[in-house]
């Protein structure tokens, strides 16, 4: 093809695709200068910006995830300045029912103040609503719509629960905080007690008595104590057992807690469970538990079923709660029971090493309160653990979110330092490109030369 053809410039046409070029790529370039973006849409890097999209899409889960967990956090903030106020109180009724002990004490005026105690403690309980939620009352209504509280914690929606710290232990679900804490109906005047209960009782295991001896005599101690008994098998056929009654009447029940020895392989419960009789295994293990580890086994057991107990420095055991009417300590075989005397409230006489007496009624208000004291400390350490688990949540999710917005700026953000340095050498370009096209335009108008004076 002839170079002087005014048919077809090549100079002009390669000049003109330099330019095209340069153009495409200056614009580029404006556009990741404009928004700071390397790929700001498929076209740039589909593989790239399909990743960035699912960080983006987590990161936004994220912030979702963050904002929950911030509602959660209050929730609980809120029940927990609750739970100090209410144990401020607690102090004061635990002043109130031990100045019910003295002499000269004016009865129906401390029972009045115990009844506004224990009126504050609901309120606070009611009151430690956010958004509707509250952990320390069992039921819904005045503002209250869950009792619960679930908050997603991960972008995969699992869910963080803080349960209820009401326990009814079978009571119903309109059960407030007082009868958590076993105090509803707290009496210090006489007559029906103190606690949820009608009596207090105290057991209290001989001190000096072999273990072994305190819960059946006819029964041998392993190899290497100081029992002179010789069968270590007739747990199988005698338990030593305690039974508490609550209740009168056709709403009585028993609860018979029966010491069942773990180094005995043939040992077993020898009550029936029925309607009215509820069988729980203490468990121990006469080849290394003292008689304190035992003592401690059976408060555990009592306190798992509802039951308020305060052990006192000589060791025995105030029980209190669950409308109490009845305790009694002895043995258990075939299903009967043989207290070694017959009682209709708790019995003075010694069984086997081991005590059962009431407790007066001043005694029965302090056990439950110091029991009341024990239980919010749960809910208070179980209200703290949620506290720190929700921040342990929150800052893992902030460093996530963190990371993932780094991650995605990496793929996705242009390096606008670079970007600088190529607009400049691309608007260079440009103009040069656009000089040399214009160059390549004047050519064929040189050829008008070739004949000129023809």
């Amino acid at each position: 093809m002839s170079l002087f053809s005014i048919n077809t410039n090549l100079g002009a046409l390669a000049a003109l695709q330099a330019l095209d070029q340069t153009q495409e790529a200056l614009t580029q370039t404006q556009n990741e200068v404009s928004t700071g973006q390397k790929v700001a849409n498929a076209a740039d890097n589909p593989a790239i910006y399909s990743i960035a999209n699912t960080l983006n899409a987590n990161i936004a889960g994220l912030s979702a995830v963050s904002d929950s967990l911030n509602f959660g956090a209050q929730v609980v903030s809120t029940a927990t300045s609750a739970v100090s106020n209410i144990n401020t109180v607690l102090q004061s009724l635990q002043s109130t029912v031990t100045d019910a002990g003295d002499s000269g004490e004016n009865l129906t005026t401390l029972q009045n103040q115990v009844n506004n105690e224990l009126q504050s403690i609901n309120n606070f309980a009611t009151d430690s609503t956010f958004s509707g939620v509250n952990l320390l009352v069992n039921a819904t209504g005045n503002g209250i719509t869950s009792n619960s509280l679930n908050v997603v914690q991960s972008v995969d929606g699992s869910v963080f629960s803080v349960s209820n710290q009401v326990n009814p232990n079978g009571g119903t679900t309109n059960s407030t905080l007082t009868d958590t804490l076993g105090l509803t109906n707290l009496n210090v005047t006489g007559g029906s007690g103190g606690g949820t209960g009608n009596i207090g009782a105290n057991i209290a295991f001989g001190v000096g008595t072999d273990v072994y001896a305190t819960f059946d005599p006819s029964v041998a101690a392993p190899a290497g104590s100081s029992s002179s008994y010789t069968n270590p098998n007739n747990l199988t056929d005698t338990n030593a057992a305690a039974v508490l009654t609550t209740g009168t009447g056709a709403s009585a029940h028993t609860y018979t807690f029966e010491f069942v020895d773990d180094y005995t392989s043939g040992t077993q419960l020898q009550s029936s469970p029925s309607a009215t009789n509820t069988v729980i295994a203490v468990h121990f293990n006469s080849n290394t538990d003292s008689t304190n580890q035992i003592e401690a086994n059976f408060a555990q057991a009592l306190s798992s079923n509802g039951f308020g107990v305060v052990q006192q420095q000589d060791g025995s055991l105030n029980i209190v709660g669950r409308g109490l009417t009845e305790v009694q300590f002895g043995q258990v075989s075939a299903g009967t029971f043989n207290s070694g005397s017959d009682t209709t409230q708790t019995t003075a006489t010694a069984y086997n090493g081991v005590t059962v007496s009431q407790l007066s009624n001043s005694q029965t208000a302090v056990t439950a309160v110091t029991n009341a004291v024990n239980t919010l400390n749960g809910i208070s350490a179980n209200l703290g653990a949620a506290a720190q688990q929700i921040t342990g949540i929150q800052n893992f999710t902030s460093a996530l979110s963190s990371a993932l917005t780094a991650g995605v700026g990496a793929l996705t953000d242009a390096d606008l330092a670079a970007e600088s340095a190529q607009l400049t050498s691309l608007q260079t370009k440009q103009q040069l490109a656009t000089q040399s096209l214009s160059i390549a335009n004047q050519q064929p108008s040189s050829l008008l030369s070739l004949f000129k004076g023809s």
